[in-house]
């Protein structure tokens, strides 16, 4: 609490400069915002020197470190190991390696011993002295979210794949500052014209890679990735996955009326995932002591299981609210039962969404006693709305037919 008082105080301050010099202050304002969603505030000042540091060196430097390699090389990036990012990187590894060097940007220190595990190249974004060489001769950074401005001259050529397509309401992306921006289909394409004035000769329909990596794990043994996610015990799986302003619970006092979800699972023998946003607004040690009475009930934030896609791969019902996550998981098939709340808040105040709000099918409760009164039909029903989610899928992904991240490659290609 005392840091969010200071930093209304910082961020006061900063406004007050940025009505007399807005461009620059305003993206410092927006770079310190982020990074304090994703890192310990008191690290602050050590990483701001690290960063100052680099930022001065890197102009001294490229003068004398040149790339004496006729590959490519490519920087990959997002908040932790996983999404479109990942698997455009490890696309090119594994078909390229002789055409692109490519190494990761790790954000926090799970990501780059994930990277390190798999004997991949990773630099810690906050200690980049480490990996000079590439930094400065890096030809693309391939993002799913941040550009890190503060690695990369204004030379290295940016492809944003971004990270979720659904009805929650965005501000308009600054399509300047990227060389390409890729979008899932047509339809999301022209989305970004008609309501973002984005020019057409940016945007590239490619889909999202992440769902190639969905498609092959729908073809995998659903027992493997059990024990690959560390699943104990045998049942239907249900994936609690709400956005980050939504809190543990919609309705109600929100820690009792989530204790009582992981009851009414107990009872019906149904293993409970947990998945919430990484800026999720929770009080993490008393959700803590709930799931603990219960061995039906997992914790798998990306902290912990970075890989989404698994997660959906062997989840039997989705509950969401206004998150992107649902518009991945009808490649699935299975049913979805959605959390409407805020509707005007999520749809409109917040901005204008990549997908309009009617594009959901499944259940959609406006109380706890709704909730409980779908959650009895897809158990005993199914998924009533499957023939709706293959057409909107269509729609939102095009076609998914696990060539997403080859397209990229050609984009790369094109930059060049």
């Amino acid at each position: 609490m005392q840091n969010e008082k200071e930093l209304k105080y910082v961020f006061a301050w900063l406004d007050l400069m940025v009505y007399k010099k807005k461009g620059l202050f305003q993206d410092f304002k927006k770079k310190i915002s982020w990074y304090l969603k994703e890192q310990n505030p008191l690290l602050l000042p050590f990483l701001l020197f690290i960063i100052g540091l680099w930022y001065v060196s890197s102009i001294f430097l490229s003068r004398f470190i040149k790339n004496k390699s006729n590959k490519s090389i490519i920087a990959f990036t997002s908040l932790y190991y996983n999404g479109n990012s990942k698997a455009v990187y490890e696309f090119l590894n594994k078909f390229y390696p002789d055409k692109y060097v490519c190494y990761w940007v790790a954000r926090n220190l799970k990501s780059f011993f994930d990277v390190k595990k798999i004997c991949g190249r990773v630099v810690y974004v906050y200690f980049p002295f480490s990996f000079t060489t590439f930094l400065i001769n890096t030809d693309f950074l391939i993002t799913n979210d941040s550009y890190l401005t503060f690695l990369y001259d204004k030379d290295v050529k940016k492809i944003q794949l971004w990270h979720g397509v659904g009805p929650k309401g965005i501000p308009s992306d600054d399509y300047s500052l990227c060389n390409a921006r890729c979008v899932t289909s047509e339809y999301t394409k022209k989305r970004h014209v008609d309501l973002w004035n984005a020019p057409p000769d940016k945007l590239y329909v490619t889909g999202f890679a992440r769902m190639d990596i969905l498609k092959k794990y729908l073809e995998c043994s659903r027992v493997e990735l059990f024990h690959q996610l560390g699943f104990k015990n045998e049942g239907r799986i249900i994936l609690y996955a709400p956005t980050f302003d939504i809190g543990l619970w919609p309705w109600g006092e929100e820690y009792n009326e989530f204790e009582k979800f992981c009851i009414f699972c107990k009872k019906n023998d149904l293993i409970l995932v947990l998945r919430f946003h990484p800026l999720v607004k929770i009080n993490r040690w008393r959700v803590s002591d709930i799931i603990k009475k219960y061995r039906n009930v997992y914790w798998l934030d990306m902290s912990k299981e970075p890989d989404t896609m698994k997660i959906l791969a062997v989840t039997d019902v989705l509950v969401t609210d206004w998150s992107s996550i649902y518009t991945d998981y009808f490649l699935t098939g299975r049913p979805i039962v959605y959390l409407e709340v805020d509707k005007k808040y999520y749809t409109e105040v917040r901005g204008e969404p990549e997908i309009p709000a009617d594009f959901r099918a499944g259940e959609i409760a406006h109380s706890n006693d709704e909730f409980y009164e779908s959650m009895k039909i897809v158990l005993n029903k199914g998924n009533r709305y499957r023939k709706q989610q293959e057409n909107l899928l269509k729609i939102i992904h095009g076609s998914v037919d696990g060539n997403s991240s080859e397209r990229v490659t050609k984009i790369i290609d094109k930059l060049l």
